[in-house]
């Protein structure tokens, strides 16, 4: 009975990883084609529950195509119809069965607080007009909730010989590094949405200069950005190094997400390099903002697999 319920939480919880995660990337989508007010009330669409061409075309003319109108709604209508129902379900699943292991209680709590947090900021941030600061918050519980998400995700089907034993150094090292992508990830949203991406139009160089206009906030405020990634490729780069003696321990699971951050950090550099040089197309930042994602995601395993030795 025990294994049965571990497979249905496993399931709804897999579900609900992939639903966050192609939310996080319709978020991306709509900020780089600046669609975010394209729906200016909450949480209706220009008073509609659906926005139907007919019903927007009768609107006269608008500020905003008819696809950025539909792709707002999309990303909202994937919130309230999908990650709400199924993070509730999953919650009283959990809840309302005594057989389920106490950790599967704690983060579903963790869960539905964080649904009703990202549910009212969401909310906010149309009501602030989708000011930078409130988007960076959206974006940053976002991450939580993906986290809390693919832990109870990990707890059902994680393997019981899948830790390793490390020093408090490293784990904590592994927590910082997490916390330091999510920073990285809402500066760059921040950034985004302040109309700074190409504030600094050259790389590595801010224009004409290594160091930008301090005058300019626009190219502060980007060269803010381009300092925590760096930062963070450091972090990393000493992380895996830090980790590489705890190599022989990894299971399979373990030495494929140690091999491919390595990889992501390869790509996250280098598209960020390339947003500059091509001037943001929209693809190429929604998979800048994946990658993020995914990188987060390999944290968040050794994060569960890490354990302190005594």
């Amino acid at each position: 009975m025990f294994k049965s319920h571990r497979l249905i939480i496993g399931c709804l919880s897999g579900v609900l990883v992939l639903t966050i995660i192609i939310q996080i990337i319709l978020g991306a989508w709509v900020r780089l084609t600046g669609s975010g007010m394209s729906c200016p009330d909450w949480p209706l669409c220009y008073g509609f529950f659906f926005p139907s061409y007919e019903k927007i075309m009768q609107l006269g003319v608008l500020e905003y195509t008819y696809f950025q109108i539909f792709l707002e709604w999309v990303h909202r209508a994937n919130a309230a119809f999908i990650i709400g129902p199924l993070t509730l379900l999953l919650f009283l699943y959990i809840i309302l069965n005594k057989n389920v292991k106490k950790s599967f209680k704690t983060y579903s709590y963790y869960l539905i607080i964080l649904l009703g947090f990202q549910g009212l900021l969401g909310g906010l941030t149309v009501m602030k007009s989708n000011i930078p600061w409130s988007v960076a918050i959206h974006l940053a519980s976002a991450f939580m909730l993906l986290y809390i998400a693919l832990r109870i995700f990990l707890i059902a089907f994680g393997q019981r010989n899948s830790n390793f034993l490390v020093k408090s150094f490293e784990k904590n090292l592994i927590y910082f590094s997490a916390l330091m992508i999510l920073v990285t990830a809402c500066a760059g949203a921040f950034t985004s949405k302040y109309g700074a991406s190409l504030a600094c139009a050259n790389w590595p160089y801010c224009n004409k200069s290594l160091y930008p206009n301090l005058n300019d906030q626009f190219e502060v405020i980007h060269f803010i950005h381009r300092v925590l990634a760096f930062l963070l490729v450091l972090l990393l780069v000493f992380l895996m190094y830090r980790l590489s003696k705890y190599y022989k321990y990894f299971t399979l699971t373990n030495k494929m997400v140690f091999f491919l951050i390595p990889i992501i950090i390869f790509f996250q550099v280098s598209l960020g390099a390339l947003l500059i040089v091509f001037k943001v197309p929209i693809w190429m930042g929604v998979f800048h903002q994946f990658m993020g994602l995914l990188l987060f995601s390999s944290l968040s395993v050794f994060i569960f697999n890490v354990k302190v030795k005594n």
